[in-house]
């Protein structure tokens, strides 16, 4: 029994060993048309483990698309037999003949197949089956010029696919954006009907030099009309219908075909010297508006009013525009919000807008002048640098006119003086001695009288009783959420607290008190004013916050006023 064991297994071992390994190629049709798929299949009778062929050859006359593994195992008269395929689906991307170089695996190499690539269609015209032509308007465009690519695909077949695609290379050369739906339609063209599909895109280079624009693939299916009568031509991209998906099973009536549109190079010119540094913006046409050009509306001081500015550029990328700059000017506060960005494909290309909301908040009464804003561009159509403006706008502003501050009005008293003094003749700068000491004396019994009255009222006030403390009238503004009303008892009494100092808004209350917990009310505040909201605050502790801060400066008064003595 043992020895019967034996026998078989040298048998066994024999039959393996007899068995030689093998590596061969083969496709499965030959020609093929220029842009449709095939399959090559590679054999190996062995076992190969972990390996795989070296496929990187195929990229020099074919594109891959997919590779496929198979294994199989056999026993044939007592001999086993394992195989392993590599279906590789690829089309060729050269005309006339490809070759498929041959292929290494281990130490055997399968013989080279040379593959017929053809464009005629079945019937032998000289009407290609499919064919790509593409083209750009302006091979020699600015940096971020806008230039338009423009796909033509032509068919005798019905074919579906999707939307063909832009190739990534890894690199952020080109910003691409379709601008129109596909449109199709049906030529006689040598007496056979073609199908004609044509696609526009606006791309925009984003260096200089010489660029190629990125490959165009195209992926999708023809129905073969001799195993499928019943198929029509329903349109192309997006073309995957009820219908379609109803035949998808039918392998042997549906053929892949895979197109490419081969880059373009264009020289793409650097930007010119006359920008001068500006932000670059090439462009045939910008505009630069706002809704106030029907009618300015009525400005009050401490009040907020909106404003939407929009910049609007043909030829352009939303991410090409630049951001607005809002100049400053004295007496009115400026709050821009986040730009919003539109882009809308027109005929000749994009149209890309941002809008811009402004609040502005002017501090008091009088005349404010908002400034302009200026947007420098490039006019492509006369190659010279313009500027879009926002003209300024001067407005009456309702409420309290603007406070002179105290330094200002020391100068134009010295100023004045000084004037004075060199229009006087020298007799009228001669005064009698009799005459200064009677105004003197005058000037001296009226000072002696107003600080009698002061120090009267100050004694008959009753004790305890502070100015400082904030109004009554505060807790009535608070319940009806009056914030306008709120805002102008704190103001009240916060000039009571600093008498010498001129308090025009909150911030100047801030400043002045120092006091976070009092800082962020008045921000909340002043937040709920600029935004129209009312909002709820704590009364209670406002009041109690508004009193501490009251008697703490009655107490710094005090102190002031004993520091003369301690140093004296």
């Amino acid at each position: 029994m043992l020895k019967s064991v034996m026998v078989f297994l040298i048998g066994v071992m024999f039959a393996f060993s007899a068995h030689a390994e093998s590596f061969t190629a083969k496709v499965n049709r030959n020609p093929v048309p220029l842009g449709e798929t095939f399959v090559l299949t590679l054999q190996y009778d062995g076992a190969p483990g972990d390996s795989s062929p070296d496929l990187t050859s195929l990229n020099k006359d074919f594109k891959v698309y997919s590779v496929g593994r198979e294994y199989r195992q056999s026993i044939v008269n007592g001999t086993s037999k394992t195989t392993y395929l590599w279906n590789v689906v690829m089309s060729p991307k050269v005309a006339d003949t490809a070759l498929i170089p041959a292929i290494s695996f281990k130490h055997y190499q399968s013989q080279p197949i040379s593959i017929k690539v053809v464009a005629e269609n079945a019937s032998g015209s000289n009407v290609p089956k499919f064919s790509v032509g593409r083209s750009v308007n302006n091979d020699k465009p600015f940096v971020q010029e806008q230039i338009i690519y423009t796909l033509i695909l032509k068919t005798t077949e019905d074919l579906r696919g999707n939307l063909p695609e832009f190739a990534d290379n890894g690199n952020s050369d080109w910003i691409i954006k379709q601008i129109d739906s596909p449109q199709a339609v049906s030529e006689i063209e040598n007496g056979i009907e073609t199908h004609k599909i044509e696609i526009h895109y606006a791309m925009f280079p984003q260096k200089s030099g010489k660029l190629k624009t990125p490959e165009l693939n195209f992926s999708g299916y023809y129905f073969d009309h001799t195993k499928a009568n019943n198929r029509r031509f329903s349109g192309v991209f997006g073309g995957f219908t009820d219908n379609f998906f109803g035949g998808f099973g039918d392998n042997a009536a549906m053929t892949q075909i895979n197109l490419s549109a081969r880059p373009i190079e264009v020289d793409v010119k650097p930007i010119p010297a006359e920008n001068n540094g500006s932000w670059w913006l090439p462009s045939n046409q910008v505009e630069l508006t706002s809704d106030w050009d029907e009618k300015i509306p009525e400005f009050k001081a401490g009040e907020a009013v909106n404003r939407e500015i929009t910049l609007a550029a043909a030829g352009v990328a939303d991410t090409q525009l630049p951001k607005l700059r809002f100049k400053e000017t004295e007496g009115l506060k400026q709050y821009p919000e986040k730009p919003e960005y539109k882009s809308v494909a027109v005929d000749n290309g994009v149209v890309s807008s941002m809008s811009v909301k402004v609040v502005y908040i002017p501090e008091y009464g009088g005349k404010i002048t908002i400034p302009e804003i200026v947007v420098p561009w490039y006019n492509l159509k006369t190659q010279t640098m313009e500027k879009a403006v926002l003209p300024a706008v001067e407005v009456e502003v309702k409420g309290d006119a603007a406070v002179v501050p105290e330094s200002k009005k020391q100068s134009a008293v010295v100023a004045t003086e000084s004037v004075n003094r060199k229009n006087l003749t020298e007799t009228e700068q001669i005064l009698s001695i009799k005459m200064i000491l009677a105004i003197i004396a005058l000037a001296f019994a009226a000072g002696l009288g107003v600080s009698w009255m002061l120090l009267r009222r100050v004694a008959l006030r009753p004790a305890g009783k502070t100015e400082e403390k904030p109004s009554p009238d505060i807790k009535k503004a608070v319940r009806e959420k009056d914030l306008k009303a709120v805002r102008d008892e704190i103001l009240l009494w916060a000039r009571q607290c600093f008498p010498q100092e001129k308090i025009r808004n909150l911030d100047d209350v801030e400043r002045l008190f120092d006091n976070k917990e009092l800082s962020d009310i008045l921000r909340q505040i002043g937040s709920n004013l600029y935004s129209g909201r009312s909002g709820n605050f704590d009364f209670e502790k406002l009041e109690k916050l508004m009193t501490a801060l009251g008697k703490k400066k009655q107490k710094s008064k005090k102190e002031k006023a004993l520091l003369p003595e301690l140093y004296k």
